[in-house]
């Protein structure tokens, strides 16, 4: 307890040395007038050893920025650099004390780091250096030299767009000293890391910063790796043409008599060109990267082409004459249409009729009123015109059920085949390919972005 005491007393009580703004002035006098001193050469006093810089790099999500027409990358980086300079030290005590000194100028050696940026099979040379030569730097009695710059360097990089706005983009360079000197090399605790206070990016998000010594430490390999943040893609590009391409498909469900069947589709077709450009303002002129949203919004944009080609073809087939002869490949399709709808009628009443009347073992038949005996016109049919013809044989089918026309038979039923039958039944038939070929196309495009979240 007493020696404690008397400790105690004794620093109390000791005369305390303080640096005085002299002292830092001398200081900053001598080491700056040095006649050894060279800031263009590496300082060691034996060139044979090797100058160990530890060189940290610290990244941002919110300071990096994709300018992905350019293929070229912007980032915002902390760079903290130590290392020993043997030609900078003193005698702390001969200057109050004085253990750190703080100076700004460039007569002091600083190991520039040189960026290297591989791309595609050529390197590209970059000095990571700041915007001014007035350098902050902390010099200590000990010789020991930190300084930290924040620094804006952009860097070319190959911008992979196929999975655009699903896409991840990976950046890769190399931080080297060696092509500055032999004898430089990176320390063991030197490392490309990611800001813990991080505030985000709008647009990128999963920001990966991982480094990989080269060549036993005299090179330093970075990669940066982030995900894109979709959302605003979606709801801007991609909901929009998915909808068109289903609104498209419900052109053959409009009446071939409504007058606006061609236009609405033309209409639909048009609206593609507007995506087609905002996709191509955002993404690289590459053709060895093509987006696969590009791909998709051109095959909706040829579905809509060929949707209107098949309109176009439906509505003459609606409008021809009736007198014409119908060949056996539209035949084939409404009996194939037919054939669906029975079906489905048969799934709900577990019956098929095809006839409006049954034949059964202890049931008595009647006769049709709907049929007539085969039989020649009558005279006034005959001296009619041609158009009076047309128009009493459609007021005749007009007031009979749909697809009985009098026969010789009285025993069958013969269904006539019109155009507006086959118009119909291309309708149909059109209508359910389409929905299936965007149900398809849709799949092919979402799925592979599904999987990779």
């Amino acid at each position: 307890m007493l020696l404690t005491c008397a400790a105690t007393f004794v620093w109390i009580f000791s005369p305390v040395t303080c640096a005085t703004l002299r002292d830092v002035e001398n200081l900053h006098q001598v080491l700056q007038n040095r006649s050894e001193y060279d800031r263009h050469i590496v300082p060691l006093i034996d060139q044979n050893h090797k100058l160990f810089v530890d060189f940290s790099l610290m990244l941002s999500a919110s300071d990096i920025e994709f300018i992905e027409v350019e293929n070229k990358v912007r980032i915002r980086v902390d760079v903290e650099t130590l290392w020993r300079d043997e030609n900078l030290h003193w005698n702390a005590s001969d200057y109050g004390n004085l253990t750190e000194l703080q100076i700004q100028g460039d007569w002091v050696w600083r190991p520039d780091t040189l960026i290297r940026i591989p791309q595609r099979g050529k390197g590209m040379d970059q000095i990571l250096e700041g915007d001014s030569k007035e350098l902050d730097m902390v010099l200590f009695d000990n010789g020991m030299v930190f300084r930290h710059t924040t620094l804006t360097v952009s860097l070319f990089c190959s911008i992979d767009t196929t999975d655009f706005p699903f896409d991840e983009q990976t950046f890769t360079f190399i931080l080297s000293m060696q092509t500055l000197g032999s004898n430089l090399e990176y320390t063991n605790s030197s490392a490309c890391l990611h800001n813990p206070l991080d505030d985000g990016n709008p647009r990128w998000s999963d920001l990966r910063v991982s480094n990989v010594p080269v060549r036993d430490y005299s090179d330093l390999k970075c990669t940066v790796s982030m995900r894109r943040k979709p959302l605003f893609f979606v709801i801007n590009i991609i909901l929009p043409v998915v909808f068109l391409g289903f609104l498209e498909v419900l052109v053959f469900l409009i009446p071939a008599d409504a007058g606006e069947k061609l236009s609405y589709a033309v209409a639909l077709l048009l609206s593609y060109s507007v995506f087609v450009s905002f996709v191509a303002d955002n993404i690289p002129e590459d053709s060895d990267h093509v987006s696969d949203l590009f791909y998709y919004i051109t095959i909706q944009f040829f579905l809509g082409a060929f949707i209107i080609f098949c309109t176009t073809l439906q509505l003459r087939l609606y409008h021809r004459d009736d007198e014409k002869d119908i060949p056996c490949f539209y035949r084939c399709i409404v009996k194939f249409v037919s054939i669906i709808l029975c079906r489905e009628m048969k799934g709900k009443n577990n019956k098929v009729k095809c006839s409006t009347k049954e034949v059964g073992d202890n049931q008595k038949e009647t006769p049709d009123p709907l049929t007539v005996p085969n039989k020649d016109p009558p005279t006034k049919y005959r001296k009619t015109s041609r158009v009076m013809r047309r128009m009493k044989t459609k007021t005749d089918l007009k007031d009979r059920p749909q697809g009985l026309v009098p026969t010789g038979n009285p025993d069958a039923e013969v269904k006539k085949l019109t155009w507006h039958s086959v118009s119909s039944a291309t309708d149909f038939l059109l209508f359910w390919v389409f929905l299936s070929a965007q149900i398809v196309l849709n799949l092919w495009f979402f799925y592979p972005a599904y999987k990779s979240q």
